[in-house]
């Protein structure tokens, strides 16, 4: 894919990334929940209200958090209008490591990510426009392992090109009800296939549920001059938060504009929600959401038909 973007790089100015806090780290989140950073004053003030009312919290709590809407509201009517200058190019052979062609020549990636319509590329997370409004702090902060260093930017591509969702999961069998029970963390975990064999002309029927994830890669839209973060929103926290001022992913033209939370005019406002908004004392409004799991549950059926 030709992109439209220049050769170089622009680099900006985040040192107030650097010296951010993650906003009211030190208030405790009650148990059974996780605190997320939500870009709250990009909402319109029905849409506030019905994701604070959806997450069960009381209503002073709601209250509270509403003010904090209107704080961020103010805040961005007065911060200068977003300037998309050219903020991505292509990875060369030698930046590409033989960890990302392993990765993007699997049959379900290829599926994904057609040849045609996606390319590797490195892109600028402060030119990054979050087109979900959220991100798991604590969930984040725990991605990744001791090899990701910001002075090497390859350090970054196994944890951006990853062909699977890495989750840890729980089984449980319940008797009673002939069922299995497969729980994780992963949003995208799910029933992927199935085999069966038979033992003998007349044996036993063993049939096997394959479950898995997704291939799990950073995908960004490129679309009238602005970077849409589709999928690694927690991935690019990380890496953010770990000094990062790019991040390799998979790129393609056009499809910003639909499939997120915000609406289209908000992502194409002259003050978009940027990335950087989730590190920012006043725009990432801390949410304590539910902490939910995955559930995916097998039970086979048993019943007459007439022959």
């Amino acid at each position: 894919m030709e992109s439209k973007t220049s050769k170089d790089i622009q680099v900006v100015d985040k040192r107030r990334l650097q010296d951010a806090d993650i906003p009211d780290a030190g208030r405790p989140v009650p148990q059974g929940r996780r605190a997320h950073s939500v870009l709250l004053g990009h909402c319109r003030e029905d849409q506030a209200q019905e994701l604070l009312q959806a997450s069960g919290l009381d209503e002073r709590t709601r209250e509270e958090l509403m003010e904090k809407w209107e704080r961020a509201q103010s805040r961005i009517q007065k911060l200068p209008a977003f300037k998309e200058n050219a903020a991505a190019r292509a990875l060369t052979g030698q930046e590409m490591p033989a960890e990302v062609k392993q990765v993007m020549e699997q049959p379900d990636c290829k599926e994904a990510f057609p040849e045609d319509t996606w390319s590797a590329a490195l892109v600028e997370i402060a030119k990054l426009i979050p087109v979900q409004p959220n991100v798991d702090v604590e969930y984040a902060e725990s991605l990744g392992d001791a090899t990701l260093d910001s002075a090497n930017p390859a350090s970054a591509v196994k944890l951006c090109f990853n062909p699977k969702y890495p989750t840890g999961f729980h089984v449980q069998v319940d008797e009673s009800q002939k069922a299995m029970s497969v729980t994780g963390v992963n949003p995208s975990l799910e029933v992927v296939g199935l085999q069966y064999s038979q033992e003998g002309g007349n044996g036993s029927v063993v049939v096997s549920f394959m479950i898995s994830s997704r291939p799990n890669i950073v995908a960004i839209a490129y679309e009238d001059g602005r970077f849409f973060l589709l999928n690694g929103c927690h991935r690019v926290y990380r890496l953010m938060r770990a000094g990062f001022w790019h991040v390799p992913c998979m790129m393609r033209e056009g499809g910003g504009y639909g499939g997120g939370f915000f609406l289209p005019e908000v992502l194409a406002s002259p003050r978009p929600p940027l990335f950087l908004d989730f590190t920012d004392p006043t725009l990432g409004v801390i949410v304590p959401f539910r902490a939910v799991q995955r559930v995916v549950r097998l039970r086979p059926d048993e019943y007459f038909l007439p022959d």
